[in-house]
């Protein structure tokens, strides 16, 4: 099995399936059901990998509560080591409510202070043994106000100095960061994973091309944009690639960028070429998305290439 190590956020889904989209002062509403998922793009890209038969190793931080206990209940089951999963007692475990329209797009409620968006990124916190690693990834870049560069460049030199790749995803400016304040970290990255909105935030930018040049005037080695109905595109070693969604079912879309770069990852670390990566990363996003939850749906890395076997176009 290759061995991955995943760093970043855990957190509890509370998944409200076709609730009103509004609730009148003082009635009481109904959704179609309730329910809690073990979540956090770290967690997401962790159960994914594990499902398709890496060698999981997640470095995580929840609350020292309830909500931490049932995270632990939840994710138990997936097949991934727990022994990196730290206890804040400063804050609580990161809870996300959910909310799953009809058409399966999704609406969210995250905790402000939660373990989560407090967690360092640090060899200080975590123990991490990159002994044998292939990858390591950082889920996400700008979740946590513990973030710092010098933690980042750290954890990410170290990683390479171990002979692993690495990687990292990004969400919006939870931490208030800018580029420029990760920059040490970003020349120690082979690979970034975006949303394109997330991307376009951060650079400036606009076009797909004009954002990954961004990315690469840093350091970045390959830039991969996750483009939502429009597939993905990526741009490495001045070749651009673009792949497009092969998804025939929307149930929810939460997580549907965790589960593609679970499948990147398992590609590149099998030694696919990049548009192989992409196609085999789109496959797991569209199983993804396919039944309510962020995790769970992808049980094993056969599945994913029957998918794409009978869906790639």
């Amino acid at each position: 099995m290759n061995k991955v190590i995943c760093v970043g956020n855990a957190v509890v889904d509370i998944i409200v399936k076709n609730g009103p989209d509004r609730t009148p002062d003082g009635m009481t509403q109904f959704s179609e059901s309730i329910d809690l998922y073990a979540g956090g793009d770290a967690v997401n890209e962790a159960v994914g990998l594990a499902a398709m038969g890496n060698d999981v190793r997640l470095y995580t931080a929840i609350g020292d509560d309830a909500l931490g206990s049932a995270f632990m209940s939840l994710i138990k089951s997936f097949g991934i080591a727990m022994d990196g999963i730290v206890k804040d007692r400063e804050h609580g475990t990161t809870a996300t409510v959910v909310t799953v329209g009809a058409d399966g797009e999704h609406g969210c409620m995250t905790l402000k202070n939660g373990a989560a968006g407090n967690m360092r990124y640090s060899t200080e916190v975590f123990d991490i043994d990159f002994s044998g690693a292939k990858l390591v990834s950082i889920a996400s870049l700008f979740w946590s106000r513990g973030q710092t560069d010098a933690d980042l460049t750290r954890l990410l030199s170290k990683a390479k100095e171990a002979g692993a790749q690495t990687m990292a995803d990004m969400v919006l400016d939870q931490s208030q960061m800018s580029l420029e304040d990760i920059a040490g970290a970003m020349k120690y990255l082979d690979f970034l994973v975006p949303s394109y909105h997330e991307a376009a935030y951060f650079t400036g930018k606009h076009t797909p091309e004009e954002i990954a040049q961004a990315f690469h005037r840093r350091g970045v080695g390959t830039v991969v944009l996750k483009m939502g109905a429009e597939g993905v595109f990526a741009s490495a070693q001045g070749r651009t690639y673009r792949v497009g969604t092969i998804a025939d079912r929307v149930v929810d879309t939460l997580g549907a960028g965790d589960n593609f770069v679970a499948g990147f990852i398992t590609g590149i670390v099998e030694g696919r070429s990049i548009e192989e990566a992409l196609y085999f990363g789109s496959a797991a996003s569209a199983i993804a998305i396919s039944q309510y939850g962020a995790s769970g749906a992808i049980k094993s890395r056969q599945q994913v290439q029957d998918y794409l076997d009978a869906h790639r176009k």
